[in-house]
Parts: C-alpha cells; sequence; structure tokens
C-alpha cells in the first residue's frame, strides 16, 4: 500500500477528526460488547427441565448470538484498519482501483474499503 500519496482531496481536516472520533466511539462500543458476551458465555439449559422446543429455541438463539459476536468481531478489525489508514495519512481510498471514495459514503460507513464503483 502506498504512503506517500496526498490526503483525501474533499475531506477536510474537521471532517477527518470527525470520522476518526465516530471510528473510536464505535470500536469502544463494539469491544465492550464482544467482551461482556466472552464473560457471560452461552445459556447453559438443563435438557432434562425443558422441552424440545424449549432447547430448539435456546440452540436457535445460540447461534444468531455466535453470528452477531462473528460479525461484530469482524467490523472491528475493519475500525482498526481504518483507523490505521487515518494515522498513514491513506484513508479514504478505494482499496481495489485507488481513486478518494466518495464523501457522502464516507461518513455513512466510514470503515469502508470501497468506493461505490467497486463495493463487493
Amino acid at each position: 500500500m502506498e504512503t506517500s500519496r496526498l490526503p483525501h482531496p474533499t475531506l477536510t481536516a474537521e471532517q477527518l477528526q470527525e470520522i476518526k472520533e465516530i471510528l473510536e466511539s464505535e470500536h469502544a462500543r463494539l469491544t465492550r460488547s464482544l467482551k461482556r458476551a466472552r464473560r457471560d458465555g452461552p445459556v447453559q439449559l438443563d435438557q432434562q427441565a425443558v422441552g424440545r422446543l424449549s432447547r430448539m429455541d435456546a440452540l436457535m438463539n445460540e447461534g444468531l448470538a455466535q453470528g452477531s459476536m462473528s460479525r461484530a468481531g469482524e467490523e472491528v478489525g475493519l475500525i482498526e484498519r481504518a483507523l490505521e489508514r487515518l494515522e498513514m495519512g491513506t484513508y479514504g481510498f478505494c482499496q481495489t482501483c485507488d481513486v478518494p471514495i466518495e464523501v457522502d459514503r464516507l461518513t455513512a460507513i466510514p470503515e469502508t474499503l470501497h468506493c461505490s464503483g467497486c463495493r463487493m
């Protein structure tokens, strides 16, 4: 990745600072949520005390919780990479075509890696 590039041509210093604050806030929120979920762990059911439908419901809920944790972990990674790009001065450029990502897209999805033309 190129690190000697000029800053994003249309993002102001204030916008970059605001994006950084949003990313840091979301990173802290997701990290707290992941820590809490890992600490609490899965709910243990007494297999003899609950019926088959309750067990199926609990298994489904556990699967949803694991999927949610996985997505939150992926999001934390994207946010960390976005913060690294901010520090390196490479933030806001498409990872595929290397053009500046639209400001509207960056403010809506600050951790995005791609412009609207290349989004995957």
